[in-house]
């Protein structure tokens, strides 16, 4: 385990070596994507997006069914950053949102990605990267 080694969990170790080519500019507004039949939107808040404080994350899904809630997994590319993954409860017409942090890394690298999960469509997965503050 990384962490019985006293390593911090940003110390380096590869995670996803495949990020998607296009950053979101979160702290601009929603950013949103295609992902085969569906629109997904990613907004976080309050901004300035920043480490270290609580944020509200909200998906909203459109073209394909609803789901009871949604799980949003927050990871920085390249680096192990541990299991961080956020709750998304429906709230309605295709709106998810839940709350989390996403921690700051020692290295000060501030891109993450934010990956929301669509069960049993194609693809699986959505990915958003931003860049946070500290």
């Amino acid at each position: 385990m990384l962490l019985s080694l006293g390593l911090h969990p940003c110390a380096g170790h590869a995670a996803d070596s495949t990020p998607p080519a296009q950053t979101c500019d979160i702290n601009r507004g929603p950013c949103s994507q295609k992902a085969g039949t569906a629109h997904i939107t990613l907004d976080i808040a309050p901004k300035p997006v920043t480490a270290m404080k609580e944020l509200t994350f909200t998906v909203t899904v459109a073209g394909i069914k609803e789901y009871e809630e949604l799980r949003l997994k927050l990871n920085m590319p390249g680096m192990y950053m541990g299991t961080n993954e956020v709750r998304l409860v429906r709230s309605g017409n295709g709106r998810y949102t839940g709350k989390g942090v996403v921690p700051r890394c020692h290295s000060n690298k501030r891109l993450w990605s934010a990956t929301v999960e669509l069960p049993g469509q194609s693809p699986s997965e959505t990915v958003f990267l931003f860049n946070v503050l500290y």
